[in-house]
């Protein structure tokens, strides 16, 4: 290339942008998606996320974690529990006390993996020789660009 046909990093920058912005949008709709194809709001999504990655838990785990009032995890918990997505267990540890745990329902709609769903739409629209440039470029950035711990 010419220097009047060079890529700046200014270009490369708006070019990143671009595409991350485009991305997360993507991402932000199918996750909006998710959640009203199964009628949760994201408090409700939230308590079933923290139980599938911690295991059952109390309401007052949920609530420390969440930073919600009891009350709140409580209404929120009866309205999971209504729709057979949570349901509450005894506590081995305290017989005075329940454990939320998930139902298989309830993992169902909490296991949200939308990394893989969303790239996958979202590069459907490339053909193969796209694909491949893309791979190569990326593979390149991967390999130039420091690791998390070496950035200061």
């Amino acid at each position: 290339m010419n220097q009047e046909n060079d890529i700046t990093v200014d270009m490369l920058l708006a070019a990143y942008d671009n595409l991350s912005k485009k991305m997360s949008i993507h991402r932000f709709r199918n996750f909006a998606n998710h959640l009203r194809n199964h009628e949760l709001n994201l408090n409700q999504f939230s308590i079933l996320v923290n139980i599938l990655r911690n295991g059952a838990c109390s309401s007052i785990q949920l609530a420390h974690h969440l930073k919600l009032k009891a009350a709140s995890i409580t209404y929120l918990v009866d309205s999971l529990e209504k729709r057979k997505l949570v349901k509450r267990i005894n506590n081995p540890e305290d017989g005075r006390s329940h454990l939320i745990n998930l139902t298989d329902a309830g993992r169902e709609v909490a296991y949200y993996n939308s990394d893989n769903k969303d790239a996958a739409k979202f590069f459907e629209w490339l053909n193969l020789d796209d694909k491949e440039l893309l791979y190569v470029a990326m593979r390149i950035l991967n390999r130039k660009l420091p690791d998390e711990s070496e950035i200061v």
